[in-house]
């Protein structure tokens, strides 16, 4: 019997002598790669924005209905090209910045990277991208 209780008492010591397991830590989030405007893109600099990602742009060719530019929120509101067009230029040109699409349905992106979160649309007649970041 004390053989046992010393064998345990043992184990019991060990046991509390390991360190407390660590979380892990978050992941960093992607970095921008990129800040080359596409040919067929206009940056958001270019129309005036001050806020927002180097880099990150329009369709060359897009009507621009709404826009709010603040810190922490950056929209565009489009009434052309149609919501399909400006669509795949997203899908195109978000990688090649180096943003990850998290999410493409319905003609709509979730999108993320170097700090900003991302959101794509479309609805009858309009299409919108919003970035979000908590910088």
């Amino acid at each position: 019997m004390h053989r046992l209780l010393s064998g345990l008492v043992a184990v019991l010591a060990l046991t509390g002598c390991a360190g407390a397991a660590s979380a892990p830590e978050p992941s960093a989030a992607p970095q921008l790669t990129s800040s080359a405007v596409p040919e067929d893109g206009r940056s958001l600099r270019d129309l005036g924005f001050v806020n927002g990602p180097d880099g990150f742009s329009v369709p060359r060719d897009a009507a621009i209905t709404d826009q709010i530019d603040s810190p922490n929120n950056i929209t565009v509101v489009m009434t052309s090209p149609d919501g399909l067009t400006v669509a795949a230029y997203y899908r195109r040109v978000l990688p090649e910045l180096g943003f990850r699409i998290t999410a493409d349905e319905r003609n709509s992106l979730l999108f993320e990277g170097g700090g900003y979160d991302g959101a794509f649309t479309v609805s009858s007649g309009f299409s919108a991208v919003t970035l979000r970041t908590d910088r």
